[in-house]
């Protein structure tokens, strides 16, 4: 999953050289509680499908809210303002414990081994910035603002409203896995993507880019 971001989270450009598939922990190491499936009744759409305390980061623009929803796997996402729209595939674990990323770079894909979007705790969606035919699903991400919406479609029939609280760069190898993936004990969302310099070398990019987000009503 590649971005390139300048300074703090302006739209990367793309990318001609061939990016290199993203290498094993470059979206970090899932802490142990979220290394097996999540207990909650979860309804499952034809593709492949505690609550403790828990920090955000000081950037939040709000204090979320605890309202939350049923557990209900997510089907697509939609984010208006930067004009992401993508079904929604499913990822588990790879044997290293790090998170697996989507197949193709045109589809963002849900982490199935956590909560489903809406649900209490950090509900988990992933996509590539890029590849070697042009710009992937999450290819603006990092342009998201505080404030703005994003809206996940469920199993269910319903529809899921996120508010962006901080959108953030992480260093590969300080990447805050208990930030993004620890218990929360509110309905938050957490996308993720590659950003910062890309590394002609080994063709990564050098940083991550993640977009926390907290449930809303509408």
């Amino acid at each position: 999953m590649m971005l390139a971001v300048i300074a703090v989270g302006l739209i990367g450009r793309y990318l001609t050289m061939s990016p290199a598939p993203p290498a094993a922990g470059d979206l970090g190491t899932i802490p142990a509680a979220m290394a097996s499936p999540v207990q909650q009744a979860v309804t499952i759409p034809a593709a492949p499908a505690t609550k403790a305390a828990g920090k955000k980061p000081a950037t939040s623009a709000a204090a979320p809210s605890a309202f939350h929803l049923s557990a209900s796997a997510p089907v697509s996402i939609r984010v208006p303002s930067v004009g992401i729209k993508s079904h929604l595939l499913t990822v588990g674990l790879n044997t290293n414990q790090t998170i697996e990323v989507p197949t193709t770079a045109a589809e963002a894909a849900w982490y199935r081994l956590g909560p489903t979007p809406g649900a209490l705790g950090p509900a988990v969606i992933l996509g590539h910035v890029d590849s070697t035919s042009g710009p992937g699903v999450f290819y603006k991400l990092g342009a998201l603002r505080p404030g703005q919406r994003i809206e996940v479609t469920r199993a269910d029939g319903s529809l899921a409203y996120f508010r962006v609280d901080a959108v953030d760069s992480y260093l590969k190898d300080q990447f805050p896995s208990q930030a993004v993936y620890g218990p929360i004990d509110y309905a938050g969302l957490r996308l993720i993507t590659c950003g910062g310099r890309f590394n002609t070398t080994t063709h990564h990019y050098e940083s991550n880019t993640v977009v926390f987000a907290s449930l809303t009503r509408s």
